[in-house]
């Protein structure tokens, strides 16, 4: 008889929660439904982010020509002649933005309206840190509750979807600077410790869901992933997690790696420390951060170290401030970086006025034409401007041989560390190229568009940090190429730190 009654419970149980899920699916889709845009207000959505594009960003031209930008936009409003979800229009702004080829030109997930995010991203993520590595997904960390899961794993599949179409999509919305881009294109993709934060977000996080996920009562993915040591692909059903607790478990079984601050110091050998540093920010240092450089550079004079590694990896930027005090404990001499910032405009439109946002107003104010010059390419840079910056080594400041650790995360303020620290012959760049371009880069300021008939947000910077002279549309590439490979995650092999200690006891590479 229990058995009966547990078993007609269990019926109940199921019959209940399909009931709702079916009510919960004809729900969200009513909604969707009453909120798909009309075609003239993503038109004028449309109108206004390619007036702001065209009169106020500086590479707007750079790797587009004009019948190119025009065709684009030609191409999306064929495609939203048609009412569209909120949803739908997102993924095809954020497309249209990655065709800029301008890595600080996007969605900018951080200044979406609350109530956009809402609708837009999933509340739940997946429970693996992992990385694209020759555009395959290698798992870095597992924090679901597939204990047999390893580092250096691969996953195949999602929800059926082989993960080569599954990268092949997001590339679609990933961001870079140059046509050179697929590498920062690929390592945006990948969900590092960093994103694991709840505070933060991930491409995948995002734009997984938007592409693929079309069920709101899925809180299971069927995973397919490939041991390391074995070819035979398992299927697993992931019970999908918020992002709190994706943070809480991240900390929880890999605590000594989580609790890593914004710049960490060690010896690896008598004559040789170990600078970490994960974003050029004031905050997150065990202590005041300069306070904390000059102990360390201390440190080493006192303990008359020959070498040095810093490492940047992983550290997209931040404020140039930090990085320059940075450079500074790097170099014996003045470090010369010749750099003229363009703009695009002397004025904002006022029809732009009530869509822009920014942390400075001063950027909007007009400025004086006779402060500056206007090029042949329609841009401005001011007069009587020094274009060759100087950094001052600092009293401290470490005299051996600098390692500076690289990847394709380097694509802001890290980029121009990089290659600052190369082109003054002040460190041996080891690891794999940077993001970014010699050619400049977009940045400096912003304002911050928010289209008025969806709310979308997009960030367009506003300087042009360019080189005098046309140099190759690349990032920083390495002295010493060392790439990571599926088997040295699978290790636990930091491959490029380690080459870098065997070449200093060897004093050759292999």
């Amino acid at each position: 008889m229990s058995q009966i009654i547990s078993t007609t419970f269990a019926v109940m149980r199921r019959t209940c929660t399909l009931t709702l899920c079916l009510l919960l699916t004809t729900l969200l889709y009513s909604q969707e439904k009453q909120n798909f845009l009309p075609v003239a207000q993503m038109h004028s959505d449309l109108a206004i982010l390619k007036s702001a594009l065209t009169s106020l960003h500086p590479g707007i031209y750079r790797y587009l020509t004009r019948s190119q930008l025009d065709r684009y936009f030609a191409e999306i409003e064929i495609q939203t002649n048609k009412p569209l979800s909120l949803k739908d229009f997102y993924i095809k702004l954020s497309q249209l933005t990655a065709k800029l080829k301008c890595g600080h030109t996007y969605l900018n997930p951080y200044n979406q309206k609350k109530t956009l995010t809402a609708q837009l991203q999933s509340g739940l993520v997946i429970p693996l840190l992992f990385k694209v590595v020759d555009k395959k997904i290698i798992v870095t960390h597992n924090l679901s509750e597939h204990a047999q899961i390893k580092a250096g794993d691969e996953v195949v599949s999602i929800n059926g979807l082989p993960t080569t179409k599954i990268i092949d999509s997001l590339l679609t919305a990933s961001r870079s600077d140059g046509n050179h881009g697929l590498n920062k294109k690929l390592d945006n993709i990948g969900i590092s410790p960093y994103l694991a934060n709840k505070d933060r977000y991930a491409l995948f996080d995002i734009y997984f869901p938007l592409f693929f996920t079309e069920n709101p009562c899925s809180d299971y993915y069927e995973i397919g992933v490939k041991p390391f040591k074995n070819n035979e692909v398992i299927r697993y059903n992931f019970r999908m997690i918020s992002k709190q607790i994706r943070q809480q478990r991240y900390q929880d079984r890999y605590e000594a790696e989580s609790i890593q601050p914004t710049g960490t110091f060690k010896l690896v050998s008598t004559q040789c420390g170990y600078l970490k540093i994960r974003d050029f920010t004031t905050k997150g240092w065990e202590k005041n951060y300069d306070y904390y450089l000059d102990s360390i550079f201390n440190k080493l004079k006192t303990i008359k170290a020959t070498q040095l590694i810093v490492d940047i990896r992983d550290n997209e930027g931040g404020d140039d401030d930090v990085r320059n005090k940075v450079i500074s404990y790097l170099i014996t001499h003045p470090a010369y970086h010749t750099i003229r910032r363009y703009y695009r405009f002397l004025e904002v439109p006022d029809s732009l006025m009530p869509y822009l946002q920014t942390w400075d107003q001063s950027f909007k104010r007009a400025k004086l034409a006779s402060d500056y010059v206007r090029t042949n390419a329609g841009l401005y840079y001011k007069k009587n401007t020094n274009s060759i910056e100087s950094i001052i080594p600092n009293q401290n400041n470490f005299a051996g041989q600098v390692y500076l650790l690289t990847n394709a995360m380097n694509s802001s303020s890290s980029f121009f560390m990089a290659d600052i620290l190369q082109e003054n012959k002040y460190a041996k760049l080891a690891g794999e190229a940077t993001g970014g371009t010699k050619q400049g880069i977009n940045g400096g300021q912003f304002f911050f568009l928010y289209l008025p008939s969806t709310g979308i947000e997009v960030d367009i910077p506003l300087i042009y940090q360019a080189p005098l002279e046309r140099r190759k549309d690349e990032g920083i590439r390495p002295d010493i190429p060392v790439k990571t490979k599926a088997s040295d995650i699978a290790n636990g092999v930091d491959v490029q730190l380690n080459y870098i200690r065997q070449f200093l006891l060897s004093k050759k590479p292999d």
